[in-house]
């Protein structure tokens, strides 16, 4: 279990959520992108979820946490933040290789 330190509060999460949050956050800053994302938090005993908006100037630290939980390590939560990972190193490929189609790009030699 961790606290996740965020805009002046604190969430508790699981240890592998706060890596994952970590791991996106700073994928997220390399490119200059924001995203939203939810994750399983606990409040006052209870599983239940927070958003967390991340971008390149987003400022979160984690400690460790006093209160535990089974459950906040969600594997599936997980999986989606390692695929959000994924999916900002892909390269875009065109839809149709016909030049037309795309009227307005330009090409700079």
């Amino acid at each position: 279990m961790r606290e996740l330190h965020y805009g002046g509060g604190t969430l508790v999460v699981g240890r592998e959520v706060c890596t994952a949050v970590f791991d996106y956050a700073l994928a997220l800053a390399r490119i200059g992108r924001s995203d939203l994302i939810t994750v399983p938090i606990l409040v006052n005993g209870q599983i239940d979820e927070s958003n967390i908006l991340l971008g390149p100037t987003t400022q979160i630290y984690c400690t460790p946490a006093t209160q535990t939980a089974e459950g906040l390590d969600d594997s599936a939560k997980i999986a989606e933040l390692r695929e959000r990972i994924a999916s900002l190193h892909r390269p875009i490929t065109a839809v149709s290789g016909d030049a037309t189609v795309y009227p307005d790009f330009e090409l700079e030699y």
